[in-house]
């Protein structure tokens, strides 16, 4: 009985522990571009891409996935637009999908192309509250072109992250562009936003503490710096235009750290501790 009643204490004890918390993370799939990998000939390899992205997204169970914007090259193409649609039917219903447009999905970013957008996605910007983040999700295409939709982009941002910073938890931002890709104050190009719009928005996202902002864009990825806040930009779930293959990010958040890291499509775990 002595040797027993050791083990039957051991026992309660193990049972009495809280469970482990389940890791809270998201995916971010940027540029699949249907079309680009073959002159939109035919969409095979991003069908193939997007199978593999959907199997394991369905296996892992994320709290949501983000679209970040190039879901197809021409956005003039039915065929393109109607194979997205069904590659995003492919993902359990359970999983919430956001988007956020890119260039090749809004163009000039004019009032009529963020509304057909909308019309298409049911959205162009997100807030998402996880137990222990908030996602920001918004339309960086008006502010590239500084469109007409611009200040009003400001200020529903400017609510979000007063909203969000009431949370007292770690920020992240997602959108299309990069806002800058070497430096601050870099030229501006096509891969970042004009500075005037750049130096505006980081403002802001410092003001506020923004810990995060994830992009696509550039097919490849880039890492950054300004003032505390990380800049992460994703490689494309399509056609790849640097070292890394096709693949996804994924954000997980632990000890209040969000961390964005990038696979390749057949590197995908199996699971996130």
């Amino acid at each position: 009985m002595r040797r027993v009643l050791p083990l039957l204490l051991a026992l309660v004890a193990f049972a009495c522990q809280a469970p482990t918390p389940k890791t809270e993370f998201f995916v971010q799939i940027s540029d699949p571009q249907l079309g680009f990998i073959n002159e939109s000939e035919d969409f095979t390899p991003e069908r193939e891409n997007m199978e593999q992205i959907a199997a394991a997204v369905n296996r892992l169970e994320p709290n949501f996935v983000v679209f970040s914007g190039d879901y197809v090259q021409w956005r003039t193409d039915p065929k393109a637009l109607e194979g997205f649609r069904q590659m995003c039917s492919l993902f359990d219903k359970d999983i919430p999908l956001y988007f956020v447009p890119g260039n090749h999905d809004v163009g000039e970013a004019t009032p009529e192309d963020v509304e057909q957008f909308i019309l298409r996605y049911g959205h162009d910007r997100f807030v998402y509250e996880g137990e222990g983040y908030t996602a920001i999700g918004y339309n960086s295409c008006v502010i590239k072109t500084i469109a007409e939709g611009e200040p009003k982009e400001y200020e529903w941002m400017r609510q979000s992250l007063e909203a969000a910073s009431q949370r007292d938890l770690p920020i992240i931002m997602v959108a299309h562009h990069p806002l800058f890709v070497e430096c601050p104050d870099e030229e501006d190009a096509g891969v970042n936003l004009p500075l005037e719009m750049r130096t505006k928005y980081l403002a802001l996202f410092a003001e506020y503490g923004v810990d995060l902002v994830l992009s696509g864009h550039l097919h490849h990825c880039v890492r950054g710096e300004y003032e505390g806040i990380r800049l992460a930009t994703s490689g494309a779930a399509g056609r790849p235009l640097g070292e890394e293959p096709s693949g996804v990010t994924i954000v997980t958040i632990t000890d209040g750290i969000p961390t964005p890291t990038f696979y390749a499509i057949e590197a995908i775990p199996e699971q996130i501790k």
